[in-house]
């Protein structure tokens, strides 16, 4: 009984919901990679321990990415595309080990380890910004499919694509790399580049998962209780 109950409570824990800032480190500046002002298709690598430290060691369920912009307006970024996946490559590192600088339009080559997962996908995104500031992540939340992160099959390759590198501008909060995460990225007009050094700061909102096995087990034991209960009616 006593082990049903704690089985229940943990499961109850794992099911909470996290929204956290990755990286960790603080506001530098603002910077408009990845939207717009001439990039195209930007990876950013996340330490698979970032995850596992929230979720106690368990796969994360990511249903929302956002991001704090830093000017006020609307902003048209036209076709607007983020993929998830995974990837060996090593945050705060240059290439070989870090991110090679990814192929313009998406795909998540060649830093991807396997296929990459659409998750937001608009045609026409624009996005109002009312009260621009650098810990703001409510205004620019892309919220689309989710993805089951599993931080044993690699580190997590976040991949933003935008077709038109002439439309406006948005700026949003970049920190100091550290060995949390780390970008690359493919551009028209200033040159495509890898970035150790510097990362994008988004905020992640998702749910710790547990594995298929834990769950059948609560539930074969949760059964096993209910039939007891019965029987002794």
């Amino acid at each position: 009984m006593r082990a049903l109950i704690a089985a229940a409570a943990t499961f109850a824990t794992a099911a909470m919901s996290h929204a956290i800032v990755f990286p960790t480190t603080a506001h530098v500046t603002n910077n408009f990679i990845p939207f717009g002002s001439g990039t195209t298709t930007m990876h950013q690598v996340f330490d698979g321990n970032l995850f596992l430290a929230q979720t106690g060691g368990l796969p994360a369920l990511i249903t929302d990415i956002g991001f704090a912009p830093g000017l006020n307006g609307t902003f048209n970024l036209g076709v607007l595309n983020v993929n998830l996946g995974y990837t060996n490559r090593t945050p705060g590192v240059g290439p070989p080990a870090g991110l090679d600088i990814p192929i313009a339009g998406g795909g998540g080559l060649p830093n991807a380890s396997g296929a990459m997962t659409p998750f937001f996908s608009d045609a026409a995104y624009s996005v109002t910004i009312a009260a621009a500031n650098s810990n703001n992540f409510s205004e620019m939340v892309l919220t689309g499919t989710t993805f089951l992160y599993d931080p044993a099959q690699g580190n997590l390759l976040v991949e933003i694509v935008l077709p038109n590198a002439n439309n406006t501008a948005l700026h949003v909060s970049r920190t100091s790399g550290s060995a949390e995460s780390s970008r690359a990225f493919d551009t028209s007009r200033f040159g495509s580049g890898t970035s150790p050094g510097t990362a994008t700061r988004m905020d992640f909102t998702f749910t710790a998962v547990p594995e298929p096995g834990t769950m059948l087990a609560l539930g074969v034991g949760l059964a096993a209780l209910a039939t007891r209960r019965r029987r002794r009616k």
